[in-house]
């Protein structure tokens, strides 16, 4: 796979994940997500990124977050694994890489962020962890319910999505087209909007990121 430029711009919401190297396990026990989760918000807090939601996987994490700079989420999350990274080699008497190369981030347009925090916080229901989204320990579903003690001081993610119940929010359906966006555009470190919003993205880079030329899309031949 090729790796992508990162797109950093301060004050925008991203969509954040990395996998454990070779998709190892990275979490073997709830101290582990304990430790890892006090390492992500001492970080965040010292390098200015507001967390908004997160899951932590076996052998993965997701986090919805903002950066205030540029450098916020670099130093925030290279900083945060690298420590966790040699705790968890002490623990078990080893060494190595924990971490497969660097994380993946995208830029989420509004109109999207709904569908990537939903995206985020179903993870252990896709993987068959849970029966619901607020039935996993380790993610920010339960904190938005009020049911369990927050370890991340999360910022208030009601500021973009309107809704009466989370619950209700967290189990509407997601769609299969959608999740393949959210996770193609992530693993390109890319932007999840309209062309409008891609355009404005753009602008403040001074450098093109959507591939096909505007007007009309460039015909594509099926695969065989």
């Amino acid at each position: 796979m090729p790796r992508y430029a990162r797109i950093v711009i301060p004050g925008y919401l991203y969509h954040i994940t990395q996998r454990g190297n070779y998709k190892q396990n990275i979490f073997e026990e709830d101290q582990d997500c304990v430790i890892y989760l006090k390492l992500v918000q001492e970080y965040s807090k010292k390098y200015g990124v507001e967390i908004y939601a997160y899951c932590l996987m076996d052998n993965h994490v997701h986090f919805i977050a903002k950066p205030r700079h540029e450098e916020s989420l670099a130093r925030t999350f290279c900083v945060a694994h690298q420590r966790y990274s040699h705790y968890f080699h002490k623990k078990r008497g080893i060494r190595g890489h924990l971490w497969q190369e660097r994380f993946y981030s995208c830029i989420l347009h509004g109109s999207h962020l709904k569908q990537a925090v939903r995206y985020v916080e179903n993870n252990p229901v896709r993987a068959n962890l849970a029966a619901h989204p607020w039935g996993y320990h380790w993610s920010s579903a339960k904190a938005h319910l009020g049911l369990a003690y927050k370890i991340i001081e999360l910022s208030d993610i009601r500021e973009y999505i309107n809704c009466s119940s989370w619950k209700e929010y967290l189990l509407e359906e997601e769609k299969d087209e959608e999740l393949k966006q959210i996770r193609k555009m992530t693993l390109k470190n890319s932007v999840l909007g309209p062309v409008e919003f891609i355009e404005k993205v753009e602008e403040l880079l001074k450098r093109r990121i959507l591939s096909n030329p505007r007007g009309r899309p460039r015909k594509i031949s099926p695969c065989h």
